[in-house]
């Protein structure tokens, strides 16, 4: 019995450290991986003879296909539906082209196995008192969530980025357009200039339209990359215009007044939230500090009158 425990405390600390190489690795693999290629083009797409004699990363060799089996097994097992809701959650996070739906999936499945081998060895090693103890197991089915709070947090993040960058790039697609360049060429010019979560997105929507797709297509296809309200409104707008043949400039203009209009008004609404936010932390933070100061000395001073007339 003893040798038993000893092999499930040996396998317990074995798996954890394995675990934590794997996850810390990740983000170094995915951010050096390469993007994948649109899908129209991967079948056409000819690999450089120096590019294909690369010899991939011990990492990529071992544990990539490892999560790539662990995934497509939890794909199966999962509803029909996860791989198209898993992607466009990619999608929405600007993180489809690195990480795949299978590794997502694996991810997330080995969350709950890691900390379940963190648990035995935090109950083994570690005295815990019976609420730490029931916070170390609530963290293990808990933890299965952790990669999908990640995500929805990076791509709220993406979305403020290109809800504050979208009116530049109208300013700038405005004036493109009105100077006589063609829709496509300014489209081409603000996505060399802006930078970040926009400029990724034109890029894409650039490609597209190389592709053969349509611009409404390629339009649609933003707005389903990125689901923010203001670029909704743009796009809906540049898709009426498109239909009804009325002029893209002034369309734009509108557009790009509208965007600052919206962007001014967003400011003095988190101006005027400011205060209410800055209540709990100044009561919490401040206020006691403020008080130990002003009354600290008088509460000092009643005691020791306090104790002479005692003494007395």
């Amino acid at each position: 019995m003893g040798d038993i425990y000893l092999y499930i405390v040996l396998g317990s600390v074995f798996s954890t450290v394995f675990l934590i190489v794997v996850f810390s690795g990740l983000p170094a693999v995915a951010k050096n991986r390469p993007k994948r290629s649109m899908d129209k083009l991967s079948y056409y797409q000819i690999t450089p003879q120096s590019q294909a004699k690369e010899q991939l990363s011990f990492f990529e060799r071992t544990a990539m296909p490892l999560f790539s089996k662990i995934g497509g097994l939890v794909k199966r097992l999962s509803p029909a539906n996860i791989a198209e809701s898993t992607k466009h959650k990619l999608e929405l996070a600007g993180m489809y082209e690195k990480v795949s739906v299978d590794m997502y999936l694996a991810v997330k499945f080995m969350f709950p196995i890691g900390f379940f081998f963190f648990a035995i060895i935090m109950l083994v090693f570690f005295p815990l008192s019976g609420l730490l103890v029931f916070a170390v197991l609530a963290l293990i089915p808990i933890s299965y969530f952790f990669p999908e709070v990640y995500v929805r947090r990076r791509a709220r993040a993406r979305q403020d980025e290109i809800k504050k960058a979208l009116p530049n790039a109208l300013d700038l697609l405005t004036i493109s357009v009105e100077a006589g360049m063609g829709f496509d060429g300014a489209l081409a010019k603000v996505a060399q200039n802006i930078r970040g979560s926009l400029g990724e997105e034109l890029n894409k929507m650039l490609r597209e339209l190389q592709l053969g797709y349509s611009r409404k297509e390629a339009f649609r296809s933003l707005n389903r990359r990125t689901e923010v309200a203001d670029l909704n409104t743009f796009i809906v707008s540049m898709i009426q215009a498109e239909t009804f043949g009325i002029s893209i400039g002034k369309v734009l203009r509108v557009q790009a007044s509208e965007m600052r209009t919206r962007r001014r008004q967003r400011a003095e609404e988190e101006g005027v939230k400011a205060p209410v936010k800055l209540v709990f932390p100044v009561i919490l933070c401040l206020f006691p500090a403020l008080m130990t100061v002003i009354i600290g000395p008088a509460v000092i001073r009643v005691i020791g009158l306090l104790m002479d007339m005692a003494g007395s």
